[in-house]
């Protein structure tokens, strides 16, 4: 594909996708729907665009105005294949609402207003291999926007387990850029990136108390997701890595596992993985020296990252 008509944002996105053809190979916060052999629509929460092609103008325009005003409901789309978007309800705000303003700079939530930019953005659509496409920015606060759909969700959860909000949101934002729909490589689901068989199973039987393992649909609603997560951060702290006697350290590794894991932490640790050498070496570090560990010595790189990433998001949620 030739993107040098485009400009460098959207070309970057554009060959983004391209190498994330299929829905179980892009990143949480890429949401592709393949609505039919003629249309595509690229979410990217994490940049705050929309991409969408169809093969005509008329097609193109019906499905700016369904992004615009559909509803991502999670319990209407089938998120595996990611066929569709939800229903539109004229009695609800659109899930896109006040991240996405026309060019009046109003947000929109009518046909009429939907219809009116849907026909001024395919003026401004590109032809490129038989396909009509358009890009749709989002306002540059988006993520707050979209975060805030969420934090009474948190607060509810954070109190009820005992784990901070800000921390619960940084997460949030650092795994799924408050994509609901979110799914890895691995197979984890939905904001707060829960893995059915591992975090999720962990949650019913220790919490719950009885074995279970959480359905995609369980896990692909926003309350059941950012619930089982925060259940999970609870376990990490109070179980798995209870011997760290500091909050600040014990707080730093909880953040480092929910990523990577409790294992990966105690390899990084001692060679042999010991759990009760691990914990002890932790025990005798600072909080500066355990940071610096965690960020610089963690065998998975991305677990370093990720630790860094939700340190330094966690203000925006105090």
């Amino acid at each position: 594909m030739d993107l040098s008509q485009y400009e460098d944002d959207v070309a970057a996105l554009l060959h983004e996708y391209q190498q994330n053809a299929q829905p179980h190979s892009a990143e949480p916060s890429l949401l592709i729907f393949n609505q039919a052999e003629q249309q595509s629509t690229y979410v990217d929460f994490k940049r705050g665009m929309i991409l969408l092609e169809s093969q005509n103008k008329a097609q193109l325009k019906q499905a700016i105005v369904q992004v615009l005003l559909t509803q991502i409901d999670p319990t209407v789309i089938d998120a595996k294949t990611a066929a569709d978007f939800g229903l539109i309800n004229s009695k609800q705000k659109p899930f896109f609402w006040g991240q996405i303003r026309d060019t009046d700079g109003q947000p929109i939530e009518y046909q009429w207003r939907a219809s009116r930019y849907a026909d001024y953005l395919v003026s401004q659509s590109l032809r490129q291999n038989s396909r009509y496409q358009v890009a749709i920015k989002m306002v540059s606060n988006h993520t707050q926007i979209a975060g805030d759909k969420y934090i009474n969700f948190a607060r509810q959860s954070a109190q009820k387990f005992s784990v901070k909000t800000d921390l619960i949101m940084a997460i949030m934002e650092t795994e799924s850029s408050f994509n609901p729909l979110a799914r890895s490589r691995s197979n984890a689901l939905g904001l707060m990136q829960i893995k059915a068989n591992t975090a999720g199973r962990d949650y019913f039987s220790l919490i719950k108390g009885y074995k279970h393992t959480p359905s995609s649909t369980y896990l692909y609603d926003p309350q059941k997701n950012i619930e089982v997560a925060a259940g999970y951060l609870h376990l990490l702290s109070s179980r798995y890595l209870k011997g760290i006697h500091d909050p600040q350290k014990r707080e730093y590794a909880v953040i480092s596992s929910y990523n990577g894991g409790t294992g990966n932490l105690f390899k990084s640790l001692h060679p042999g993985g010991s759990r009760k050498q691990a914990l002890a070496r932790i025990n005798k570090m600072t909080i500066s020296e355990f940071y610096w560990f965690l960020t610089h010595r963690h065998i998975r790189q991305e677990s370093r990252n990720y630790l860094k990433k939700v340190t330094k998001r966690r203000p925006k949620y105090l």
